[in-house]
């Protein structure tokens, strides 16, 4: 069994993309919305699921001659592209649980049950003389 690196790759471009797109839609909005990772993950599963069923159509379809299709339509070949699937799908989790933490802590923050730094204020003093503060 060799390891597939390019859909690996693949996938993890997808990934980076979904979350580029959703984090782009999130910073116009103003607010955190959309979870790529989610999203990606929502869609790793079902190509994943899409994928296992091809597999097994095509996997109990017989072929009299030998087609270029009865390689890729084993249940061997589903199991070497499982670990394609599942290792995005992992990273895609985790990131999805890490954004719904930071989801979480942004809603609490602005019903006020946590204080933010924004709420204080910090003021220097820029000349003895003046007795003149900046405020930041």
């Amino acid at each position: 069994m060799d390891f597939p690196w390019l859909p690996l790759a693949f996938s993890l471009t997808l990934l980076g993309l979904t979350l580029f797109i959703s984090r782009a839609l999130n910073a116009s909005l103003g607010t955190l919305k959309w979870n790529g990772a989610l999203i990606f993950l929502a869609l790793c599963f079902t190509a994943m699921l899409l994928d296992f069923v091809l597999t097994m159509v095509f996997a109990s379809a017989s072929f009299h001659d030998r087609t270029e299709y009865e390689s890729l339509a084993s249940k061997t070949a589903w199991a070497d592209r499982v670990l394609t699937y599942l290792v995005p799908c992992v990273v895609s989790l985790l990131l999805a649980l890490r954004f719904r933490k930071r989801q979480r802590f942004a809603h609490e923050a602005t019903r006020g049950r946590i204080s933010t730094d924004r709420e204080t204020t910090v003021q220097i003093q820029t000349s003895p003389y003046t007795q003149s503060e900046l405020t930041l």
